[in-house]
């Protein structure tokens, strides 16, 4: 790494320095020498770290995450163009729309399977309410970004929503809107 991220205090947790440090040196590597196989956005977004005490200050790592998955989408997008013209883009961005509106179609309470009672998960209210506003995005044009899909946060609830499916689900979202931008 040319530079370090800053840590936070001893007694406070952040992201383990050595994890971090791995992982950006092969997006690093995968970046300046692309090769088949290597590191994709959608492992850049699902890549996970340990805390630890006096860990790098996880709101910075994350906002890096950010844009490096925002850099590794628009590469792998633009390489897509470049192999297999603007169509391939622009069907891959129809499909993934259409496996959204499948799921945004489903009646509110009903668009994921719910946890029962006796187990917790995402908000149906709070979940239903964003799959909403990404209707109307889809429909309108109405303004969300990937930071709005990355950032959104739901309560914990009895009889929620399972939040695999639900996580599952933004990650579509996020690479719809990550399409968007460079269509």
């Amino acid at each position: 790494m040319s530079f370090t991220f800053p840590r936070t205090e001893s007694k406070k947790p952040g992201y383990s320095p050595e994890q971090v440090d791995l992982f950006l040196s092969r997006a690093r590597a995968q970046f300046t020498n692309p090769v088949d196989g290597g590191v994709t956005a959608n492992d850049v977004r699902n890549t996970q770290f340990d805390l630890i005490h006096g860990g790098y200050v996880p709101e910075i790592i994350d906002s890096a995450m950010d844009k490096l998955e925002d850099s590794f989408a628009s590469r792998e997008i633009q390489r897509q163009k470049l192999d297999r013209g603007n169509y391939a883009v622009e069907d891959r961005h129809a499909r993934a729309v259409e496996l959204i509106r499948g799921r945004l179609e489903r009646p509110k309470k009903k668009r994921f399977t719910n946890t029962g009672f006796l187990l917790r998960g995402y908000s149906l209210k709070q979940v239903d309410a964003f799959c909403e506003h990404l209707s109307r995005h889809l429909d309108s044009q109405a303004p969300i970004t990937v930071d709005d899909a990355r950032r959104i946060v739901f309560n914990s609830k009895r009889g929620g929503y399972v939040e695999a499916q639900v996580d599952a689900f933004i990650d579509r979202v996020i690479e719809v809107l990550q399409l968007e931008q460079n269509l």
